[in-house]
């Protein structure tokens, strides 16, 4: 209860599986092999002041409904141009990438409705810009996209994502960033013009977009749908966990961020569930089925294994069902 709060409203087996959070305040291994096969957790123990538990996730949510509008239940998603030509062309189980992004977003923050915005040009946002000195190619201060990104938010939207190819910087000292969120803007950003393995080598371009390998457009995937993911839940007031190995993961490196899970940890996932009020099995099932899409698509070990996992979780929420039913 102390990390995923009351339970009792739930079924019997949605409360075992939030259970599996208990080995993440054990000081040495959990005993228990379901824990230890669906979620690992980090050891040793994070300091108190890191860890954000369910509890102190809704005191601060309910917080900041006291202060704001009441959100809608509508995500938006805003390409932020140009973008090259490849990547408007890019199709993923016959779906343009716009919409396999939407469709995948919708799987994941399932209750939530997903839509696209149409694309602007990055001019038309009035930022701070610089060319990276080893890349020579334009950054764009990321905190200033933010303000823009909250006035294109319909009235029905809980936030909007933009979308960009254009790289990234959180400020002058630091090299680039992948995406951001600002809690008080309702609203992140990310950007993808990086996420090809080959396009640069020790922090300089070494060729042009357009002639990627399969697994390079399969890695692209894989950290396009891990930085939407991970950045929207950090709107939804999700800090960094410290609790398991999870997508809501700090990380320092790309190398890091790949090692990381598709997937949310019980505790970051009771909260998500607390504003998506989505059932977990049909909301496995459906991300199920847009990795199926993924494999079909593309060639990725990373997809393969995480279908595998969320088969191993089916399977324990099934079993379970089947006993008390």
């Amino acid at each position: 209860k102390y990390v995923v709060g009351s339970l009792k409203k739930f079924d019997s087996v949605t409360q075992k599986f939030y259970q599996l959070s208990c080995g993440c305040l054990e000081r040495s291994p959990p005993s228990s092999p379901n824990s230890c096969s669906l979620f690992t957790p980090i050891l040793p123990l994070a300091h108190p002041i890191h860890r954000q538990t369910y509890s102190q996730w809704k005191y601060s949510m309910f917080v900041n409904t006291i202060f704001s509008r009441k959100r809608g239940r509508n995500l938006y998603l805003l390409p932020i141009g140009p973008f090259p030509e490849t990547i408007i062309n890019t199709e993923v189980a016959r779906l343009r990438l716009w919409n396999f992004l939407k469709d995948f977003a919708a799987a994941f923050f399932l209750g939530l409705q997903v839509h696209i915005l149409p694309e602007v040009p990055l001019d038309d946002i009035k930022c701070t810009k610089r060319v990276h000195k080893n890349t020579q190619q334009v950054q764009v201060l990321v905190g200033d996209i933010f303000p823009y990104l909250q006035k294109m938010c319909p009235p029905d939207g809980y936030s909007v994502i933009g979308v960009s190819w254009t790289d990234l910087y959180p400020s002058e000292d630091l090299n680039f960033v992948l995406g951001e969120a600002s809690f008080v803007h309702h609203s992140a950003v990310i950007s993808f013009g990086r996420f090809e393995p080959q396009l640069y080598k020790d922090g300089r371009k070494v060729r042009e977009c357009g002639i990627e390998t399969e697994d390079e457009k399969a890695s692209m995937l894989v950290k396009l749908i891990k930085s939407l993911c991970h950045e929207t839940c950090h709107l939804m007031g999700l800090s960094h966990c410290v609790f398991f190995q999870c997508l809501m993961n700090e990380s320092s490196s790309m190398e890091q961020a790949l090692q990381q899970p598709l997937f949310l940890c019980p505790v970051c996932l009771r909260k998500l569930q607390k504003i998506c009020k989505f059932e977990i099995r049909e909301r496995y099932g459906m991300l199920r089925e847009m990795l199926l899409k993924c494999c079909e698509s593309v060639e990725c070990q990373y997809f393969v294994d995480s279908m595998k996992w969320l088969d191993q979780c089916l399977f324990f929420l099934g079993n379970d069902a089947e006993r008390t039913s």
